[in-house]
């Protein structure tokens, strides 16, 4: 089946064509007149012609098609070949148009341009429309008429959505229509099923669980499918596979979905009924996660809005809630909360949460939210992706089989937003911002206003009693208008009138009348917020008033009690008392047993009033006791982590004392749950000239387990490189080597060995000038690792060589086995290979002499790589076998992936191409699910010369140009022993 256009409808509504023009983007981009195929031209037309068919009819800004094409890359005469491409394209789409006549079917608007097509002569268009009639038909229960639609819909694929369209916003489309097409394929055979086809549906369905291992829902329909067909067994053996699979590859369990319709089967009668696959699949009302904060006891008002909110999550959808003129205070967070918990019975799979901190100087990264999300839907933490698009695609595939409510508190724009949300159906969506969200498309727009007279009479009632309000009502009213009507502002002021129960409402008016002329300064719309802050401040005491200020100035998203006793100098059962009363002032909010945050308004006040009254040593020594508190908090960390590695920083012993750990797996956990606040402090005290770039750069460093282990902290790089700027402009030379080498090593974490080299190589020439033998001998190792992945063995052996003689100069074992593993590399490749095994050897038995686990993993890969090289083939297979065995006791999945690689090789060389295909296979999954470009490389090529040797010369090519493709983007040598394989092809 195909699409249908009108007859004589051309692209434009006079645009000159007597034949209409068709539009593919559902597999390769064509352009059909007629029925005539019309050459579109060059990659990069294109490129522009699918960005502007993807927004056709709304205007496109040019910086936006530039940044389609090119990205974050674009050459300095883009401007110009975007021209260039919009002038091809409209000699190609009005071929009869006049040279001065204006265009009337790719328009300029301003620095835009518009594509005016029909709606119906673009098949995505036509498909986005088709399966939006099959869901209404499946919900008014017609699933003849669904299944009917969603067929017609996937009828018009035709492959791969915008196949050999370059740039990053088609690779993003390609992903963002794939998702879209399976989950219209799952309801597809969702219908069948339920209308009796179950003998119909297994078949595809177990292809499409082949392809598709993680995807939940699949399994799901097709255990359905299995149990009505009476094969009971069958069904059971799918859930023993998934769980398996999910184990194995993403160190996560099924969702509470597939163990709910497992427990069903166990449980249902042998009898089947045509009917019963829905009622199989039906959700019970347990809850998965559940992050939600707590609700207000006493919200008040906001009646429709809450009608409104929940009348459209029960339908599945975006709801984006705003406050007019960026207005803070107004009740955002406790409406969608109120909704949210009212809807919870909808969403049995679990609510998420996340507060974007829109309005702070360091707003919460998309990655990073996505890594908690990920967690929290069982993903454990080292197994995370490295890459934003690929750990949004993980939440994604994650999402489609499941019904979760994302509640996404304070965002700054919709671009903050946009990778948060689920791809497919069931799942909702609350965001709450300060700016109307007016660019998320098809989002129910909420702006929330001011509470009426009467609502904010009632809340004033409800906190402070119908007593204290009746006896004063005029005052009341006073007190409410200087409040603005805003819940925030209202309930400052009633905390105190609890805590003073000998003030009255009249004093309180005339208290906050005084206020407002003293802040007259401010603007009107902040004026009832921040009278009611100061107001709310009275209630407070010396130390309270301390606190409050001290508490606010790291620019970190929550603080645990451990980090409130270090700014405020107090033991941690004392400061959690001073929390505890700033939560019952509402100064402070308390989001779990432990840990608290600002309101964005109060932190920033608190941070002003702190600056004001404060002497700025007060304030610097408080910084500075929480810079030291996490110090030796990491540095605890690392001990655990890397018991026989000498630490490349500073050894004196601190004058704070952090938290001490007990393992390794513990010591690591910490890491990974603190990276934002460790990240966001050192950038922060970069910045200031008054905290240490030493202890900055010491705790930089303390992070370095996360980087071994392949678990490397989203933010990283930013925070290095900042640090490094400070540095070096601060002249503070031993700081700045810390940071480049933290920077290059992150970056050369990424396989980009060339990018990092130049940080990596300044590192070295710092580190020789200030005689700094133990970070040395760090990076040596780091760059002579690198200058072997670019085959430039002669560099290599020298850093090493030297690395090796200052680990052993310091007596640190794990200097020394790293260097002696890397060496053996070098010297294979110099043709030295006895030499090489003797290295590799010595570096696996200090290892285990040491009990270094990750260390031993290393050493027995590079001893493993040593072996199959020299014909010692069945050692090989046991030396690897056995890291990846360690490697996954250590949670790595990078290197994990690493391993399974180097597996797939050992079998390739060995004769054995389905194995290695079968190993080879697995990388690939872990490298793409978390964006490890060069691993994907690698096990790609593996692939490509398993299935040259079984004689698939297509497959074989098509793994070999994808892995050429990202070796060259990575600038690595092996790109061109992969294009001399294809050659041979």
């Amino acid at each position: 089946m195909t699409f249908t256009a009108s007859p004589g409808r051309s692209v434009g509504c006079e645009s000159g064509r007597t034949a209409a023009c068709r539009f593919t983007l559902l597999g390769p981009l064509r352009v059909h007149e007629g029925p005539a195929e019309v050459r579109v031209g060059a990659p990069q037309t294109q490129a522009v012609l699918a960005a502007l068919l993807l927004r056709a009819r709304t205007p496109v800004p040019t910086r936006e098609l530039i940044a389609a094409v090119w990205g974050d890359e674009a050459p300095p005469g883009a401007l110009g070949s975007l021209h260039t491409q919009v002038s091809t394209l409209r000699r190609l789409l009005e071929p009869g148009r006049a040279p001065r006549a204006a265009a009337r079917t790719l328009l300029t608007t301003g620095d835009a341009y518009t594509l005016r097509v029909a709606p119906e002569d673009v098949d995505l268009t036509v498909f986005e429309l088709r399966t939006a009639e099959a869901r209404r038909a499946w919900a008014a229960d017609r699933p003849e008429r669904a299944r009917s639609l969603f067929v017609s819909a996937l009828d018009l694929w035709r492959g791969m959505p915008l196949a050999g369209v370059p740039g990053p916003y088609a690779e993003a489309q390609r992903t963002r229509l794939e998702e879209l097409r399976l989950s219209a394929v799952e309801a597809r055979w969702e219908a069948e099923i339920v209308l009796g086809g179950h003998d119909k549906a297994v078949g595809p369905l177990r292809v499409l669980a082949a392809e598709h291992p993680w995807r939940e829902r699949v399994h799901e329909l097709l255990m359905t499918a299995l149990h009505h067909c009476g094969r009971r067994a069958d069904a059971l053996d799918v859930h023993a596979h998934v769980r398996r699979v999910l184990a194995e590859e993403l160190g996560t369990r099924p969702g509470p979905g597939l163990d709910r319709l497992q427990q069903k089967i166990l449980t249902a009668r042998p009898e089947r009924q045509a009917g019963d696959a829905a009622r199989l699949r039906a959700p019970d009302r347990s809850y998965g996660s559940a992050q939600l904060p707590q609700d207000i006891a006493d919200f008040t008002g906001r009646s429709d809005e809450v009608d409104r909110l929940c009348a459209t999550l029960e339908k599945g959808g975006i709801v984006a809630l705003s406050a007019i003129s960026g207005m803070g205070g107004i009740g955002k967070t406790a409406l969608a909360v109120r909704v949210a918990r009212r809807m919870r019975h909808r969403f049995p799979d679990g609510q998420l949460y996340a507060d974007l901190r829109g309005t702070d100087h360091r707003p919460a990264e998309p990655m990073e939210v996505l890594g908690r999300f990920l967690c929290a839907l069982g993903v454990h933490a080292g197994h995370l992706p490295t890459l934003p698009e690929e750990r949004a695609a993980l939440y994604r595939s994650l999402l489609a089989t499941r019904q979760v409510l994302v509640v996404l508190d304070n965002a700054r724009d919709p671009a903050q937003v946009r990778e948060l949300l689920p791809g497919a159906p069931g799942s909702a969506v609350l965001v709450t911002s300060r700016s109307r969200l007016a660019g998320l498309t098809g989002a129910t727009l909420v702006d929330l206003r001011p509470m009426t007279r009467a609502e904010a009479l009632e809340l004033l009632t409800r906190i402070v009693g119908d007593q204290t309000v009746s006896a004063e009502p005029e005052a009341a009213a006073e007190v409410l208008n200087a409040c603005g009507h805003l819940p925030l502002a209202i309930r400052i002021v009633a905390s105190r009138l609890i805590a003073r129960p000998d003030h009255t409402l009249a004093e309180t008016a005339a208290l906050l009348a005084d206020e407002r002329r003293r802040l007259g300064a401010f603007r009107a719309e902040d004026t009832a917020v921040e009278t009611t802050f100061r107001l709310g401040m009275d209630l407070l005491d010396a130390e309270h008033v301390r606190a409050f200020g001290l508490l606010a100035l790291p620019e970190t998203p929550e603080l645990s009690v451990p980090v409130a006793a270090a700014l405020l100098a107090r033991p941690e059962r004392e400061a959690e008392v001073l929390c505890e009363a700033l939560v019952d002032l509402s100064l402070l909010e308390s989001v779990a047993p432990g840990r608290y945050r600002y309101h964005d308004l109060l932190r920033l006040f608190a941070r002003q009033t702190a600056c004001a009254d404060m002497p700025d040593h007060e304030r610097t020594a408080a910084l500075t006791r929480l810079l030291e508190f996490c110090l030796a908090t990491a540095l605890d960390a690392h001990r655990v982590s890397l018991p026989d590695d000498v630490f490349p920083g500073n050894t004196t012993p601190l004058p704070s004392r952090g938290l001490d750990f007990t393992c390794p797996q513990e010591a690591t956990a910490w890491l990974l749950d603190e990276q934002t606040s460790l990240l966001g402090l050192i950038e922060q005290a970069a910045g200031d000239a008054s905290l240490s770039l030493a202890v900055c750069a010491d705790l930089l460093l303390a992070a370095d387990p996360l980087g071994r282990l392949g678990a490397q902290p989203y933010g990283i790089e930013r925070a290095a490189r900042t640090l490094a700027d400070a540095a070096r402009a601060a002249s503070h030379r031993t700081a700045e080597a810390r940071a480049l080498y933290m920077l290059g090593s992150s970056v050369q974490h990424r396989f980009a060995m060339r990018l990092g080299a130049p940080d990596l190589d300044r590192a070295i020439e710092l580190c020789r000038a200030a005689g700094d033998r133990t970070l040395l001998a760090h990076v040596l190792i780091t760059r002579g690792g690198g200058a072997l992945a670019l085959r430039d063995f002669t560099t290599a052996y020298t850093l090493l060589a030297e690395a090796l003689t200052h680990g052993r100069a310091l007596a640190s074992r794990g200097i020394e086995a790293y260097a002696l593993g890397f060496l053996g590399l070098a010297l294979l490749a110099t043709g030295r290979a006895e030499e090489a095994l003797a290295h590799c050897r010595e570096a696996v038995a200090v290892t285990r002499a040491t009990g270094d686990i990750a260390g031993q993993a290393n050493a027995l890969h590079n001893l493993g790589q040593v072996c199959l090289r020299t014909g010692r083939t069945s050692e090989a297979f046991d030396h690897l076998h056995e890291s990846l065995r360690l490697w996954r006791e250590t949670g790595s999945r990078f290197r994990e992936g690493l391993l399974l690689g180097a597996i797939a090789e050992a079998h390739n060389v060995s004769g054995r191409p389905v194995e290695a295909a079968e190993h080879a296979v697995r990388a690939r999954d872990i490298a793409e699910a978390r964006g490890d470009a060069g691993i994907l490389a690698r096990a790609l090529a593996q692939l490509g010369h398993a299935h040259r040797t079984q004689g698939d010369t297509d497959r074989a090519r098509e793994h070999y140009r994808r892995a050429e493709s990202v070796f060259r983007e990575l600038g690595l040598p092996d790109a061109d022993d992969v294009a001399q394989y294809l050659s041979e092809l």
